[in-house]
């Protein structure tokens, strides 16, 4: 036997890891978050050796005997974070000393190897099975909410939407529940949100209205992003960025920083290694015979494909502002670790083995 071995996949992410440091360096440099550069330098290296271990050590078996304790982990974390004084508006970190922990983003992995779980399992029990799902989804969205975090929220049901449907066990279920959504979600904006909240996810449609509020860090981003023309204004160079226009330029902003200092083709640049890292986990996942390992590499590519997605999206103003960070290039040490150990899931997956010719085995 020999084996065929997913060099792509690696490559990817570390260029955008790099990407991300590359400008991440550009947007505190010379600021009071200086200092952030190198911690995401060590994150950076922490990520990638989660990735190896999740990739070459851990048995991707393993995954699915621990999707019960992970959610169980998670639903006590994220209740937990809420009775922490933060002495903050929002309760979404758990300061652990030498770094702090965002239980949500544990919950978000969580709730992907859990449905992957259940969605996998005999098909007889599959209505109770379903309403297990649909039972943990819901309490981390009331508890994500009551952060608030309503980029996240969204998330969850994404994540529970997508693998509900990749599972084609509930067709007939998901068209019903399509159409509640549908019908639900003008009460929910009208009634179920803050007002800030219903503020941010309006102004992308007039911005002109919210331009002193809710759609300043868009506004700014867009100015930012146009003002880098071709080829950018040069690195260290932005206006914009160096002058601190641009609010959380280093973690929900940061692509308008890449787009004022390297411009369009910088911006292209990494749009594209996106698109080649979503194209490798949704071919991987396609091939993955594993019923388990296709629902759970469908949850992931959906995770990285709305982040993506929206981050770019709320920065280009295209989408509302919902706090969803860029993948391997926004700031943060718990996204980015648990953004590689997914990865690192979908490489295990991507290793088959396959039997010598039968000429060459004569």
């Amino acid at each position: 036997m020999k084996r065929r071995v997913e060099f792509l996949l690696p490559i990817i992410m570390v260029s955008l890891m790099i990407f991300g440091l590359v400008v991440l360096y550009s947007a505190t440099f010379g600021e009071s978050e200086a200092y952030l550069f190198g911690r995401q330098l060590v994150w950076v290296l922490l990520s990638c050796a989660v990735f190896v271990f999740t990739a070459y050590v851990v048995k991707k078996e393993l995954w699915k005997s621990l999707s019960f304790p992970f959610i169980i982990l998670s639903t006590v974390s994220l209740a937990a974070v809420l009775y922490l004084d933060s002495g903050e508006a929002s309760r979404r970190w758990i300061d652990l000393g030498i770094a702090s922990f965002q239980p949500s983003e544990l919950a978000k992995f969580s709730l992907i190897i859990f449905l992957g779980n259940v969605y996998s399992r005999d098909a007889k029990h599959r209505f109770g099975l379903f309403s297990l799902g649909i039972f943990f989804t819901l309490v981390f969205v009331g508890l994500i909410y009551l952060e608030p975090d309503l980029g996240t929220t969204i998330i969850v049901l994404i994540i529970w939407y997508f693998m509900t449907l990749i599972s084609k066990r509930y067709d007939r279920l998901m068209i019903a529940i399509t159409v509640l959504i549908a019908f639900l979600a003008p009460i929910v904006f009208m009634y179920g949100l803050k007002p800030y909240q219903r503020d941010r996810l309006l102004s992308f449609l007039h911005p002109e209205e919210y331009a002193s509020g809710a759609a300043y860090n868009t506004i700014q981003a867009i100015r930012a992003i146009g003002s880098g023309g071709l080829k950018g204004t040069g690195y260290l160079q932005g206006t914009m960025n160096r002058l601190g226009y641009v609010p959380a330029d280093h973690t929900d902003f940061i692509f308008s920083v890449l787009g004022e200092e390297l411009g369009f083709i910088g911006a292209v640049s990494l749009l594209v290694l996106y698109l080649l890292l979503l194209w490798r986990v949704w071919s991987i996942t396609r091939k993955t015979g594993s019923e388990f390992g296709r629902i759970v590499l469908s949850g992931i590519f959906a995770v990285f494909a709305f982040h993506v997605v929206e981050n770019v999206g709320m920065n280009l103003g295209l989408l509302p502002v919902t706090g969803i960070p860029l993948p391997f290039v926004s700031y943060g040490g718990s996204s980015s670790m648990l953004f590689a150990l997914q990865l690192g899931i979908v490489h295990s997956y991507s290793v088959k083995e396959i039997e010598y010719d039968k000429e060459q085995r004569e």
